[in-house]
């Protein structure tokens, strides 16, 4: 990668917070490029294939970077470019994201640019001046259009995946997840995870629950495992009412999971056990 850099004309060295599992690049102008996702897609490319996915990697990565700054797009350009993003926070203080919004269990909701051939991240400097409000609900809705696979699987679980960055994101607008997957069906609430960006597990809360969620608990984990882009959580979730609880406690030292049935949770699950057979 850093040779094929090279050749281009570009120098590169390792960026701010660079750690094994965790690689990344800066050039000299302070562009950063993360190579985890170049990793994960190049992993099982055989070794003489490897200098052409290399250099479609940096293809991708250049193409990012010719793309205007978002200062300079028309209105219309930057609303239909834009993406909300269900993520871990970055504490490598590379970016300023102080807009980024809390979302649930410590993940954080922000915005992205999603362009052709890579997606970048959207900085306070991007967005100044601007209706942070209206681009979150702008972000949201061109997120929730993204398009996805969804299989219908044992008790009552729906899976979607596909090749967007941001199917996971969709959990942000639990009420529209709910309304075209559950058809608007889920007085009880719902259980999901999002292990990583592209996908997501769910399943409306009713008499098949009881084997639903450890079957989701354990399908997360695994999901996780070799994640392309990163682990976003290895917890399942208990949504109601635009509140979310997690309902696992996951160890990864002993490898083992625990279901946490309390609160609002434990509330659901009396209220389907008083609910009539069939």
């Amino acid at each position: 990668m850093i040779d094929d850099l090279q050749r281009r004309g570009m120098t590169v060295s390792p960026a701010p917070g660079d750690t094994p599992g965790d690689d990344r690049l800066a050039t000299d102008a302070g562009t950063v490029l993360w190579l985890s996702n170049m990793h994960t897609r190049c992993r099982g490319v055989p070794v003489e294939e490897l200098p052409d996915a290399v250099r479609i990697e940096v293809d991708t990565f250049l193409a990012g970077l010719d793309a205007p700054p978002m200062s300079e797009l028309s209105d219309d350009e930057f609303y239909t470019q834009l993406r909300t993003r269900l993520i871990t926070p970055d504490t490598s203080g590379e970016l300023s994201l102080d807009y980024a919004r809390p979302a649930f269990d410590g993940l954080v909701a922000e915005l992205r640019r999603d362009l052709p051939t890579t997606v970048q991240t959207v900085s306070d400097s991007d967005i100044a001046g601007r209706d942070i409000d209206l681009l979150y609900e702008i972000g949201q809705r061109n997120t929730d259009a993204e398009p996805v696979e969804i299989q219908a699987l044992d008790h009552e679980i729906f899976v979607l995946t596909g090749e967007s960055l941001f199917v996971a994101s969709k959990a942000l607008n639990m009420p529209r997840l709910i309304a075209t997957v559950l058809n608007g069906d889920a007085p009880l609430g719902v259980l999901f995870s999002v292990p990583h960006r592209s996908a997501l597990f769910l399943h409306r809360v009713g008499t098949s629950t009881v084997d639903a969620a450890p079957w989701i608990a354990t399908a997360t984990i695994g999901e996780a495992e070799d994640a392309l882009g990163g682990v976003i959580s290895r917890d399942t979730y208990f949504w109601y009412g635009d509140t979310v609880q997690p309902v696992t406690a996951v160890d990864l030292d002993t490898n083992s999971i625990r279901l946490l049935v309390a609160g609002p949770f434990a509330d659901a699950l009396e209220r389907v056990a008083e609910l009539p057979p069939g």
